[in-house]
C-alpha cells in the first residue's frame, strides 16, 4: 500500500477544508437569501391581508356598536313590560302590539340603512322569535307572527343567553339558514347578538341579533391579494372549515353537508388551530410542505372578547417564482464564489509546501537518527516558528535518548550482576527451605513415636487400674480417672499438632467415599453425649426424612463434626442447649449445621476463627490449643465443601459444613 507524504496530506486535508468551508459558507448564504426573499414576500403578503381584514374588523366592530345600540332602545323594555300584565305596559298603558310595531320600525330602519344587514330579530328565551324582519332583494319585510321561528337549536342563542348585559356574541361565518334549509343564492352571514335583560329585575328576557351579509368583506381579501394566476389563496374559519376555496365544492362544505376542513390538504397547520395556540403568522417553506410551493398561513382575529374567533388567510405561491426575481444576482454570486474557491485551492497548496518543507527535514533527520545513530544529523533549528521550537526539541530530546541510551548500557551491566547475586541466593534458600522442611518431617516422625510411646504407656496403665476401682477408695478412683482424662488430651492435642504438622506440609490425606452421613453423625453425638451431660448441656439431632449419602472421608468427618459438637459444648452457657440439624441445599449438596446458645462472637472474632493457635477465649478455663477449627476447615475442603459461621453475638453461633451428594 502506497504510504502518501505529509505534504501530499496536507495539501489534500486544506483543499477538502477549503472545499468545505465554500460549501457549508455557500449553503448558509444561499439558504440565507431564501429566507430574506422569502420572508419579504411573506411581509408584502401580510400587508395585504393586514389591509384587507382591516375591513372586515370595522364592519364587524361597527355591528358590535349597532347590537347595543339596538338594545338599549325603549321598545324592548316595553314589550317585556307587557308581556308581564296581561299584554298591556303599566308604565305608559301602551300595549303589546303597539311596542310590537315600534321595534319592527326601528328593525327596518337600521336594515334599509345597512346594505350588509340581512335580518335583525328579537328573540326570548326560549328561542322564539318575537319580532323579525329581514330583507328579500329589495324589499323589507315584516315577518307575521305564524311565521316566526324557533331558534332555539342555533348556537349563537344558546350562547349569547349566558352572556351579561352588554356583552356581545360574534358568531362563525357560515350559510343563512331559514326555516332550517340554506338559503339560494347562497348567502355567507355572520350573526351579531346581545342579551337582552329586564331593568326592573335584571333576569334575562332574550336577545337581539343581527345577522350581516359578510360576502362582500371576505371576497375583498382575496381582490386585495391576487395579483398573478399562481397565487392561491384560501380563508378557513377558526376550525379549518372552508370559507372560500378554489374548488367551490369545497366552499362551506360543512354547511353543505360534506366536511372539509383545511388540516386534511395541509396536515402542518393542524397545531395553528388549537385553541391553546397564540401564533397569529407562519411559513412554510417547500421542505416543509414537500412540494415546490410556499405556503403563508395569516390569523384575523374579529372578536376582541374571544381571540379564538378568528378566520385565516392562507396563500400558497410558487417558491420558483418567489426565487425568479433574484436568479441573476445568485447567478452572479455563485459565479464569484467558484472564482474565490479556485483562488483559495491554490493558496491552501502553496501554504501546505512551504509548512512541510522543514518537517519533511526533521523527517529525514529521524531516519538518520534510526539508521546510524552516530552520524551527524541536521536540524532547522534556526526557524523562529513552531517548526523551530519542534526542531529544538527534537535535538532535545535525541540528546536526551543518546544519554539516556549510555546510562542504560551501564544499568545493564550492573542489573545482569545483581540478578546472578539474587539467583545465586534464591537458590541458597530454596536449598535451605527443603532441609528445614525434611528436617521437620522427621522431628514430627520423632515426636510421634518419643511422645505416644510414653503416653501410651501412662494410658495402658491407668486402664489397668481402672478395672481394679472396686478395691480402690474414693480419692484413688478420682485420681485415676483425672489421669485417663488428661492422657486423653495430652493424646488428642498431640494428634491434632500432628494433623496440622502434616497439613501444613501437603502430607496429609482424604480418602473420598460413598458414606452415609447418619451413620457418622450417631457416632460423633454417642461420643460428645458424656461430655454434653457432665456439663448440663441438652443435645438434640434433627434428622433428614430420610437418608443421604454424601461423598467424604468417614474418618475425617466424624473428626470434624466432634470438634464442632465439643466447642459447642464447652462453649456454651450453663444449662444451655446444642442442635444439630441436616438439609439438603439443592440437589448436589447437602448441609450439617452446629447451632449453639452460648454468648456468641462479634465480627473481629470471627475473623480469627481459623487462624491456627488462635484462642478467642483465652481467660476462660475451657480445654483446647485453637487448632481444631483451621484443621476441620482442611478436612472440609479437601472433601470439596465448605465450611461457614454465623453468630449473633448474646445469642450464640451456627457452623454449619457443605457437603456434595451422591447422585
Amino acid at each position: 500500500m502506497m504510504k502518501l507524504s505529509i505534504v501530499y496530506k496536507l495539501s489534500i486535508s486544506s483543499i477538502f477544508l477549503v472545499l468545505f468551508s465554500v460549501g457549508i459558507v455557500g449553503s448558509v448564504f444561499y439558504h440565507k437569501i431564501k429566507e430574506i426573499l422569502v420572508a419579504d414576500a411573506l411581509e408584502h403578503i401580510s400587508e395585504k391581508v393586514d389591509e384587507a381584514s382591516a375591513l372586515l374588523q370595522l364592519v364587524v366592530k361597527v355591528d358590535q356598536e349597532d347590537v347595543l345600540f339596538l338594545a338599549s332602545t325603549p321598545p324592548f323594555q316595553g314589550i317585556i313590560r307587557a308581556s308581564l300584565s296581561d299584554g298591556v305596559d303599566q308604565q305608559d298603558t301602551t300595549n303589546y302590539e303597539q311596542w310590537t310595531l315600534r321595534l319592527q320600525t326601528i328593525f327596518e330602519s337600521y336594515i334599509k340603512q345597512k346594505n350588509n344587514y340581512l335580518k335583525i330579530s328579537y328573540i326570548d328565551i326560549k328561542g322564539n322569535e318575537l319580532v323579525s324582519v329581514f330583507k328579500h332583494q329589495e324589499d323589507i319585510i315584516r315577518v307575521k307572527k305564524d311565521k316566526l321561528q324557533n331558534k332555539s337549536h342555533h348556537i349563537y342563542v344558546q350562547e349569547t343567553l349566558k352572556l351579561p348585559l352588554d356583552k356581545v356574541y360574534i358568531s362563525q361565518i357560515m350559510l343563512n339558514r331559514e326555516y332550517g334549509k340554506v338559503i339560494t343564492p347562497h348567502e355567507e352571514i355572520l350573526n351579531i347578538s346581545t342579551p337582552i335583560y329586564n331593568e326592573k329585575n335584571h333576569n334575562i328576557a332574550g336577545l337581539v341579533v343581527i345577522t350581516i351579509n359578510i360576502r362582500k368583506e371576505l371576497h375583498a381579501i382575496e381582490k386585495h391579494i391576487t395579483n398573478n394566476d399562481d397565487t392561491i389563496i384560501c380563508i378557513t374559519n377558526d376550525q379549518g372549515d372552508y370559507l372560500l376555496h378554489r374548488e367551490n365544492n369545497k366552499t362551506y362544505g360543512f354547511d353543505l353537508g360534506t366536511r372539509y376542513r383545511i388540516q386534511s390538504d395541509v396536515p402542518q397547520l393542524s397545531s395553528l388551530y388549537e385553541s391553546t395556540n397564540t401564533v397569529k403568522q407562519v411559513m412554510l417553506m417547500p421542505e416543509d410542505t414537500g412540494n415546490k410551493r410556499v405556503i403563508s398561513f395569516t390569523k384575523i382575529p374579529f372578536d376582541s372578547a374571544n381571540l379564538n374567533r378568528f378566520i385565516a388567510v392562507v396563500i400558497t405561491q410558487s417558491f420558483s417564482n418567489i426565487m425568479a426575481e433574484d436568479e441573476i444576482m445568485l447567478k452572479k454570486l455563485m459565479g464569484l464564489t467558484i472564482l474565490l474557491t479556485l483562488g483559495g485551492l491554490v493558496l491552501a497548496v502553496l501554504f501546505s509546501i512551504r509548512l512541510t518543507r522543514p518537517i519533511h527535514q526533521m523527517t529525514l533527520a529521524v531516519n538518520q537518527y534510526r539508521e546510524n545513530y552516530l552520524a551527524k544529523i541536521e536540524w532547522p533549528t534556526n526557524n523562529k516558528d513552531e517548526i523551530g521550537m519542534l526542531a529544538r526539541s527534537f535535538k532535545e530530546m535525541i540528546d536526551q535518548i543518546e544519554y539516556s541510551r549510555l546510562q542504560l548500557e551501564e544499568m545493564n551491566m550492573s542489573l545482569e550482576s545483581k540478578v546472578k547475586q539474587r539467583t545465586h541466593d534464591l537458590k541458597q534458600a530454596l536449598a535451605d527451605a527443603e532441609f528445614a522442611n525434611k528436617a521437620k518431617s522427621a522431628f514430627l516422625s520423632c515426636m510421634s513415636h518419643e511422645l505416644r510411646t510414653p503416653l501410651n504407656a501412662i494410658l495402658g496403665f491407668g486402664q489397668i487400674l481402672e478395672l481394679d476401682a472396686e478395691k480402690l477408695d474414693e480419692t484413688q478412683r478420682s485420681n485415676i480417672n483425672e489421669i485417663l482424662e488428661a492422657g486423653r488430651y495430652l493424646l488428642q492435642l498431640i494428634n491434632d499438632i500432628l494433623d496440622l504438622a502434616r497439613i501444613e506440609s501437603g502430607q496429609m490425606k482424604v480418602m473420598i467415599k460413598e458414606v452415609n452421613i447418619d451413620d457418622v453423625i450417631q457416632d460423633a453425638i454417642s461420643l460428645i453425649q458424656p461430655l454434653a451431660k457432665s456439663r448440663n448441656i441438652t443435645l438434640t439431632y434433627h434428622q433428614t426424612e430420610q437418608y443421604h449419602n454424601v461423598e467424604a472421608d468417614p474418618i475425617r468427618l466424624k473428626q470434624v463434626l466432634m470438634n464442632l459438637l465439643s466447642n459447642a459444648v464447652k462453649y456454651n452457657r450453663e444449662n444451655g442447649h446444642v442442635e444439630l440439624s441436616c438439609s439438603i441445599i439443592d440437589k448436589q449438596h447437602f448441609r450439617i449445621s452446629v447451632t449453639d446458645t452460648g454468648e456468641g462472637l462479634n465480627e473481629e472474632s470471627i475473623a480469627k476463627l481459623f487462624v491456627p493457635f488462635e484462642r478467642l477465649d483465652k481467660d476462660n478455663n475451657v480445654d483446647g490449643t485453637g487448632i481444631g477449627l483451621i484443621i476441620s476447615k482442611h478436612f472440609i475442603e479437601a472433601m470439596n465443601g465448605t465450611i461457614a459461621v454465623e453468630c449473633t453475638l448474646g445469642e450464640g453461633c451456627t457452623f454449619s459444613i457443605s457437603l456434595q451428594l451422591v447422585v
